[in-house]
Protein backbone atom coordinates (compact mmCIF):
# COMPACT_ATOMS: atom_id res chain seq x y z
CA UNK A 1 0.00 0.00 0.00
CA UNK A 2 1.83 2.93 -1.05
CA UNK A 3 1.28 6.78 0.53
CA UNK A 4 -1.73 8.23 0.31
CA UNK A 5 -1.72 11.18 -2.34
CA UNK A 6 1.19 9.34 -4.22
CA UNK A 7 0.97 10.93 -7.63
CA UNK A 8 0.43 8.53 -10.32
CA UNK A 9 3.57 8.12 -12.36
CA UNK A 10 5.99 7.52 -8.84
CA UNK A 11 3.53 4.45 -8.57
CA UNK A 12 3.76 3.66 -11.98
CA UNK A 13 7.88 3.93 -12.44
CA UNK A 14 8.76 2.64 -8.49
CA UNK A 15 6.07 -0.29 -8.55
CA UNK A 16 5.83 -1.64 -11.88
CA UNK A 17 7.98 -0.10 -14.74
CA UNK A 18 11.66 0.01 -13.22
CA UNK A 19 10.78 -3.88 -11.43
CA UNK A 20 10.33 -5.02 -14.57
CA UNK A 21 13.39 -3.11 -16.21
CA UNK A 22 15.60 -4.61 -13.22
CA UNK A 23 14.24 -8.10 -14.19
CA UNK A 24 14.90 -7.43 -17.61
CA UNK A 25 18.12 -6.41 -16.92
CA UNK A 26 18.58 -9.92 -14.30
CA UNK A 27 17.51 -12.08 -16.93
CA UNK A 28 20.25 -10.31 -19.80
CA UNK A 29 23.17 -10.47 -17.47
CA UNK A 30 22.84 -14.07 -16.06
CA UNK A 31 21.71 -15.50 -19.89
CA UNK A 32 22.49 -12.87 -23.05
CA UNK A 33 25.58 -11.11 -21.55
CA UNK A 34 26.49 -9.84 -24.93
CA UNK A 35 23.65 -8.30 -25.39
CA UNK A 36 23.64 -6.21 -22.02
CA UNK A 37 27.14 -5.01 -23.33
CA UNK A 38 25.68 -4.18 -26.10
CA UNK A 39 23.81 -0.97 -24.21
CA UNK A 40 26.89 -0.11 -22.83
CA UNK A 41 29.59 2.59 -23.98
CA UNK A 42 31.28 0.87 -26.69
CA UNK A 43 34.56 1.35 -24.84
CA UNK A 44 33.45 -1.17 -22.38
CA UNK A 45 34.42 -5.14 -23.52
CA UNK A 46 32.29 -8.08 -22.93
CA UNK A 47 34.83 -10.97 -21.40
CA UNK A 48 33.00 -14.26 -20.61
CA UNK A 49 35.85 -14.94 -18.15
CA UNK A 50 34.20 -11.91 -15.86
CA UNK A 51 30.73 -14.15 -16.13
CA UNK A 52 30.99 -14.00 -11.64
CA UNK A 53 30.61 -10.17 -12.23
CA UNK A 54 27.73 -10.13 -14.13
CA UNK A 55 25.79 -12.52 -12.00
CA UNK A 56 26.83 -10.63 -8.92
CA UNK A 57 25.38 -7.62 -10.59
CA UNK A 58 22.60 -9.51 -12.03
CA UNK A 59 21.95 -10.06 -7.91
CA UNK A 60 22.00 -6.74 -7.02
CA UNK A 61 19.57 -5.88 -9.67
CA UNK A 62 16.92 -8.80 -8.12
CA UNK A 63 17.58 -7.17 -4.86
CA UNK A 64 16.29 -3.78 -6.97
CA UNK A 65 13.00 -5.22 -8.01
CA UNK A 66 12.37 -6.69 -4.65
CA UNK A 67 12.51 -3.59 -3.16
CA UNK A 68 10.76 -1.70 -5.29
CA UNK A 69 8.44 -4.39 -6.54
CA UNK A 70 7.64 -5.69 -3.32
CA UNK A 71 8.72 -3.50 -0.63
CA UNK A 72 7.37 -0.28 -1.30
CA UNK A 73 4.28 -2.23 -2.00
CA UNK A 74 3.50 -2.93 2.06
CA UNK A 75 5.17 0.52 3.48
CA UNK A 76 2.67 2.90 3.19
CA UNK A 77 4.74 5.71 5.51
CA UNK A 78 5.79 8.23 3.49
CA UNK A 79 9.32 9.03 5.40
CA UNK A 80 9.94 5.12 4.98
CA UNK A 81 9.17 5.87 1.26
CA UNK A 82 11.42 8.44 0.69
CA UNK A 83 14.55 7.07 2.71
CA UNK A 84 14.03 3.94 0.44
CA UNK A 85 13.80 6.20 -3.16
CA UNK A 86 17.13 8.11 -1.37
CA UNK A 87 19.17 4.20 -1.47
CA UNK A 88 17.69 4.05 -5.11
CA UNK A 89 19.16 7.53 -5.82
CA UNK A 90 22.55 6.78 -4.40
CA UNK A 91 22.76 3.60 -6.53
CA UNK A 92 21.83 5.96 -9.67
CA UNK A 93 24.74 8.03 -8.78
CA UNK A 94 26.72 5.14 -9.00
CA UNK A 95 25.35 4.47 -12.04
CA UNK A 96 25.60 8.09 -13.78
CA UNK A 97 29.57 8.34 -12.26
CA UNK A 98 30.16 4.52 -13.98
CA UNK A 99 29.22 6.31 -17.24
CA UNK A 100 31.11 9.08 -16.98
CA UNK A 101 34.11 7.59 -15.71
CA UNK A 102 33.89 5.51 -18.74
CA UNK A 103 32.44 7.61 -21.79
CA UNK A 104 34.42 10.71 -20.31
CA UNK A 105 32.66 14.36 -19.44
CA UNK A 106 33.02 15.28 -23.34
CA UNK A 107 31.62 11.72 -24.16
CA UNK A 108 28.78 12.77 -21.63
CA UNK A 109 27.71 15.54 -22.57
CA UNK A 110 28.30 15.35 -26.26
CA UNK A 111 24.90 13.62 -26.14
CA UNK A 112 24.44 14.33 -30.52
CA UNK A 113 27.43 11.95 -30.65
CA UNK A 114 25.66 8.81 -28.35
CA UNK A 115 24.55 5.46 -30.23
CA UNK A 116 20.94 4.85 -29.43
CA UNK A 117 22.21 2.38 -26.90
CA UNK A 118 23.85 5.32 -24.86
CA UNK A 119 21.01 6.97 -24.66
CA UNK A 120 19.24 3.87 -22.84
CA UNK A 121 22.29 3.39 -19.96
CA UNK A 122 22.23 7.31 -19.56
CA UNK A 123 18.71 7.94 -19.37
CA UNK A 124 17.45 4.36 -17.67
CA UNK A 125 18.65 5.62 -13.98
CA UNK A 126 15.91 8.19 -14.27
CA UNK A 127 18.20 10.18 -11.59
CA UNK A 128 16.08 13.41 -11.79
CA UNK A 129 12.85 11.24 -11.06
CA UNK A 130 14.00 10.28 -8.02
CA UNK A 131 15.67 13.77 -6.99
CA UNK A 132 12.72 15.16 -7.65
CA UNK A 133 10.69 12.58 -5.34
CA UNK A 134 12.56 12.97 -2.58
CA UNK A 135 12.58 16.71 -2.61
CA UNK A 136 9.06 17.07 -2.18
CA UNK A 137 8.28 18.44 -5.38
CA UNK A 138 4.64 16.94 -6.62
CA UNK A 139 4.12 15.00 -4.02
CA UNK A 140 0.92 16.19 -3.25
CA UNK A 141 -1.44 17.74 -5.63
Amino acid sequence: MTPRNTPFVYVLWHLYLEPLCALAGVYQLHFMPRLYFSFMPSTSIYSSASQITYDQLASCYLFFAFIEGVLLRVVDDERIWRWIVFGLLLSDLGHCYAAWSEMGTEGILSAWAWRGKDGVTNWSTVLLARGVFDSGKSWHY
